[in-house]
């Protein structure tokens, strides 16, 4: 068994593994983490499957200490341990004090050897805070919390760790959705800037305006990755604590691919969406 205790963190800390399936009929979302490729790369570092929970925070740096030996890794931040500086993994033992900077984008992870204990809602321990699914009692961490894995894990050389880089206009692929031909002009021709109310939800494109022959829509089902256009020509796009239905036309879906790369835009950066065949 392995154990950390939370000292201090932020109000987007969660606990979150690849999301909740088959529910959406029943108005229940996916939830899961942001960035799948660097949730993968948290595990893989501390020899655990891919799907094992790990611990998602954004923005904000965080504190911990070990209650008993494990090995954690950390991905898209940096940490110490007992104020000494760590490469992505390392071994640590009772009361060793783990100090984790914000992340270098939106979302940084850490991972615990073994897997996390959490509450299991429809198939996933995701924390999905507005109804209260998985997690601890649903909700975000706190100070006080305590994180428990059901092994100590092993250090591993290898991982598939993103290249997620600082670039000025971050491209993103999109396909056609229903209401396409909606649209007088193509995305790809606009470039755009991330919204500082962006958020789990979804991500709200601002700057350039989208024209179109506009319409509200009967209320239709909707995923994470749906381009939803309103009548002021903003659009938005849903992310994994997306809604299931919504009545703005659905110009585009963002490719599974890129997805985790748009949740790492901060506030304020650019994106050009790209149209591809697929």
């Amino acid at each position: 068994m392995a154990k950390l205790k939370v000292i201090k963190t932020g109000p987007m800390t969660t606990i979150q593994d690849f999301g909740r399936f088959g529910f959406r009929r029943y108005g229940i979302p996916q939830s899961g983490v942001m960035d799948r490729k660097m949730m993968i790369a948290a595990n893989q570092l501390v020899g655990n499957p891919n799907k094992f929970p790990v611990i998602e925070f954004a923005l904000m740096d965080m504190e911990l200490e070990a209650l008993e030996e494990t090995v954690i890794s950390v991905v898209g931040a940096s940490f110490k341990v007992n104020g000494q500086i760590q490469g992505k993994c390392e071994n640590v033992s009772v009361g060793d004090k783990v100090s984790i900077s914000a992340p270098t984008f939106v979302y940084g992870y850490l991972g615990m050897g073994g897997c996390i204990q959490a509450k299991e809602d429809f198939g996933s321990v995701s924390t999905y805070e507005r109804a209260g699914f998985g997690g601890i009692d649903g909700r975000g961490l706190q100070m006080g919390d305590e994180l428990i894995s059901d092994g100590e894990g092993e250090i591993k050389a290898q991982a598939d760790i993103p290249d997620r880089e600082n670039e000025e206009l971050v491209t993103i692929r999109i396909m056609k959705g229903p209401e396409w031909n909606l649209l007088k002009e193509l995305p790809s021709l606009e470039s755009f800037q991330v919204d500082g109310s962006s958020d789990r939800m979804g991500v709200r494109l601002t700057g350039a305006k989208l024209d179109c022959d506009y319409q509200e829509i009967a209320s239709s089902a909707v995923i994470p990755g749906t381009i939803q256009l309103p009548a002021d020509g903003h659009p938005i796009i849903l992310m994994n604590d997306c809604q299931t239905t919504g009545g703005y036309p659905r110009i585009g879906k963002v490719i599974d691919e890129d997805m985790g790369g748009l949740a790492q835009v901060r506030a304020g950066g650019k994106v050009k969406l790209i149209l591809v065949d697929t």
